[in-house]
Formats: C-alpha cells, sequence, structure tokens
C-alpha cells in the first residue's frame, strides 16, 4: 500500500473531483414543513345560531346520537378542509401554472401529463399529527423553496375556497330537506283536517236526524217543555238512593220539543268554521298546520349559507410559512467526503490487487 500511495492519492484525488462535480451539478431541493391547525372558536362563533337552529331541527351533529348530522364549527370546517385537500386536485391546478413542471411534461402525452402532475403534487402533503404531537403539518420538498410556499399557499386557498363552496351545499340541502319534510307533512295535515271537515259534517247530520225524530215524538206526545224532574235526581244521588237508569237512558223527547227544535235551529245557524270548531283534533290540526306554514327554519338556513359564502376563509384555518422549517437537501460536504474515503478504498483495492497479480506472476517465472 505504500509503494501505491501515489496511485491511491490519484484516485481519491479523481474521486474527489468527481465528488466535488456531482454536488455543482446535483439540483438543489428544500423541505419544508409548518404546523396546520383549525381556525379559532372565535372565528365561527357566529354561526352559533345555525348549530343551534340544527339543533331545534334534529340536524345536528353528535357523536353518539346523531352521527349523521351536520355542524359548522372549527373542527368540521377543519375536516372538511382535509377531505378536499387530499383530493389533490386543487394542488395538481397549482403546480400546473409552475414553469418548471410546465417544461417537464412538455414533450408528454395527456395521459402522462397528469400522471405527471399527480406526481409533482404528491410532493405537498398534508401530514396528520403523530402519537406524540396535536397538530397537522404541511411540507412538501421542492427545487425552490419560495415557488414550493407560493403554490401550496395557492392550493390551500382554493382548497379553502372548495370548502367553503361544499359548506354552503350543505347548508341548502339541509334547508331543502326541511322544505320536502314540511310539505309532506303539509299534506298529511291538510288530508287529515279534510277528513275531520268530512267526519263532523257527517256527525252533524245525524245529531239533526236524531234530534228531529225526537222533536217529532215530543210533539206527538204533547211534551213542550222539559218533564225531566233534574232536582229529583239530584235529590236521590244525594241520598244515595240507587237508580237503574242514567242520563242516557232517559229519552230525549222528555225535554219537550221546544228544546230540541232550538238546538236544532242553533246547530244549522252555525257557520261552516263553528261547526268546524268543536270537531274532535279540529284545533289541534289547524295550529299545526299553521305552524308548518309559518316555519321559517328553513329560510333562516338560507340566510345562513349566504353567511358562510360571504365569508372571508383566510382564517378558517392557522398557518404560517415564514415560521416554517426549511431544509436543505443538497449536501455537498457529504458528497465530497463520501467520494474522498470511495476513491481511496478503490485506489486501494487496485494497488492489492494489480500487486498480488504482480507477485504471481514472477512466482509463475521463476518456477
Amino acid at each position: 500500500l505504500w509503494d501505491g500511495k501515489w496511485k491511491i492519492i490519484l484516485t481519491t484525488f479523481v474521486a474527489a473531483i468527481i465528488g466535488v462535480v456531482f454536488s455543482v451539478v446535483k439540483p438543489n431541493s428544500f423541505e419544508v414543513s409548518t404546523p396546520i391547525q383549525s381556525g379559532k372558536q372565535s372565528v365561527f362563533l357566529q354561526y352559533t345560531s345555525l348549530n343551534d337552529l340544527l339543533k331545534d331541527e334534529g340536524l345536528l351533529y353528535q357523536v353518539e346520537t346523531n352521527p349523521n348530522g351536520y355542524i359548522f364549527d372549527g373542527d368540521a370546517v377543519f375536516k372538511m378542509f382535509i377531505a378536499e385537500y387530499n383530493d389533490y386536485e386543487e394542488m395538481v391546478d397549482a403546480v400546473s401554472t409552475s414553469e418548471f413542471v410546465q417544461k417537464s411534461i412538455k414533450d408528454l402525452d395527456d395521459d402522462d401529463k397528469q400522471r405527471a402532475l399527480i406526481g409533482f403534487a404528491k410532493a405537498f402533503e398534508l401530514k396528520a399529527p403523530s402519537k406524540n404531537e396535536e397538530n397537522w403539518t404541511l411540507s412538501f420538498e421542492w427545487h425552490d423553496d419560495i415557488e414550493g410556499t407560493k403554490l401550496f399557499n395557492d392550493a390551500i386557498r382554493q382548497t379553502l375556497s372548495n370548502t367553503k363552496n361544499i359548506s354552503v351545499s350543505n347548508v341548502n340541502e339541509l334547508a331543502e330537506a326541511i322544505d320536502i319534510r314540511n310539505t309532506r307533512n303539509l299534506e298529511q295535515l291538510r288530508n287529515k283536517l279534510s277528513i275531520i271537515e268530512k267526519n263532523q259534517i257527517n256527525i252533524i247530520k245525524k245529531r239533526i236526524q236524531y234530534l228531529a225524530e225526537q222533536s217529532a215524538i215530543a210533539k206527538e206526545l204533547g211534551i213542550e217543555t222539559n218533564r225531566l224532574d233534574a232536582n229529583a235526581l239530584s235529590q236521590s244521588s244525594q241520598n244515595a238512593i240507587s237508580l237503574s237508569v242514567n242520563s242516557n237512558d232517559v229519552p230525549f223527547y222528555l225535554r219537550g220539543y221546544k228544546a230540541i227544535d232550538k238546538e236544532i235551529a242553533l246547530i244549522e245557524s252555525r257557520s261552516d268554521e263553528e261547526k268546524m270548531l268543536i270537531a274532535d283534533g279540529y284545533i289541534q290540526t289547524k295550529e299545526d298546520i299553521i305552524s308548518l306554514e309559518t316555519d321559517l327554519s328553513s329560510s333562516q338556513l338560507r340566510m345562513a349559507a349566504e353567511v358562510i359564502a360571504n365569508d372571508i376563509t383566510n382564517d378558517w384555518v392557522q398557518f404560517d410559512f415564514s415560521i416554517a422549517d426549511v431544509k436543505s437537501q443538497k449536501k455537498s460536504m457529504l458528497y465530497v467526503a463520501l467520494s474522498i474515503v470511495f476513491g481511496g478504498m478503490v485506489g486501494a483495492m487496485y494497488v492489492l490487487i494489480s500487486n498480488a497479480v504482480r507477485k504471481r506472476k514472477e512466482s509463475s517465472a521463476k518456477a
């Protein structure tokens, strides 16, 4: 090895030169990461009334009792944001504006271009927190950290905009669902009211027919006024005298045809509304119909959707690339050091092998 030291030094020097050239030629890239979390709850205080309305309508999301419900707060918006970003559509649109990306894919066909764009987009990740962390992380590796930050910001803004549009659509769909539900319930109540009205008409007809018959019997028997001794019945009851008949068993015509004819006249003089007021279930059904007809829930939800549509989404999530961790992936000193070590190893192996071959040849020649 000592005799071949100049060969080892030469190969080491050549390898070092190659390492320096490689470190200069190799494109640099930067790994950037910064935490991201949901916006402050104060940003979503204006939507408290929306969540209260959803609760009143039985539509509010609750983990145990209503997992299929809906809620609009910081946590819910952040989950929607993550789901929307993870389809990479917004990131693909963002990286496609990069001049570097455009040059890289200009000679590809449409399918390969799309695959390449998705590959570039996947360099920008939204990472879930590990066991020992609380916050999600925005992370990307790009040849230019400034351009990468701009592209990521563009994608995040577009993702937030799409999240807002989805939220507006969801709230409007809830309003439409309430309208459909109210319309169905109104149809059922109006049908119920129609049945009550028809039944009441038949009840009134039946009552008038009965009264007319009793009046005719009273007239035939010459019973003009009431013949029932109410005082006697009351006194008998107070004296604990058991009667074999009750008031329903007493012939109605004993009340006299004057009272019966008066009742008939009063019934016939009532307006249609007055006739319905005494029908069982009529008033309650009417109240239910009025309640549904004046229900403002769907209109209030649409107003809330307009508030969401006009909201500024910048505060819906919190992140700051100005305090991000930036690490250069170009390790020039490491490349040169590895080249020197590799060159020295190659030189030493060459010297040892060439020396072994030379000695074998000399041995063969002496033999």
